[in-house]
């Protein structure tokens, strides 16, 4: 199958037909099959289209991967420089801050499972983020 764009010589309207092929089109245009959805008129021709060119797929996903990955590396960095790091005392400097008891401030670091069950029943809001943080101390 093909998929034409169309265009009415009448309205304007532009529309899609599908055909098995050229030879198809040009038979139902002379048969005037092909009708305009906008005004019922039968002067139809191809507009123009841009060609589909197709490219190898795993092309394709690796631009798509690399593009995620550079992001991730963006928000690293910018995560790095301007949060403070506080390794495994994450879920406790979270309570501190929640708690009035330390500096508000942005901090990351690290919490397994049942710490990060701690902070959703304390409605501490953290996220995620998609990668291991590179610092080893405190």
């Amino acid at each position: 199958m093909i998929v034409f764009n169309l265009i009415c010589n009448n309205c304007n309207f532009e529309f899609d037909g599908w055909f098995s092929d050229s030879k198809e089109f040009i038979k139902q245009k002379k048969k005037k099959i092909i009708i305009c959805p906008s005004c019922n008129s039968f002067e139809i021709n191809k507009a123009i289209m841009a060609p589909n060119v197709s490219s190898k797929s795993n092309s394709k996903n690796k631009k798509s991967k690399q593009t995620i990955i550079n992001k991730i590396d963006k928000y690293k960095k910018i995560i790095e420089k301007n949060f403070d790091y506080v390794g495994e005392n994450f879920t406790e400097e979270a309570k501190k801050i929640k708690y009035g008891e330390t500096p508000e401030r942005p901090i990351y670091g690290e919490a397994n499972i049942e710490e990060t069950k701690e902070l959703i029943d304390e409605e501490i809001p953290f996220t995620h983020l998609p990668w291991k943080p590179d610092k080893k101390t405190n």
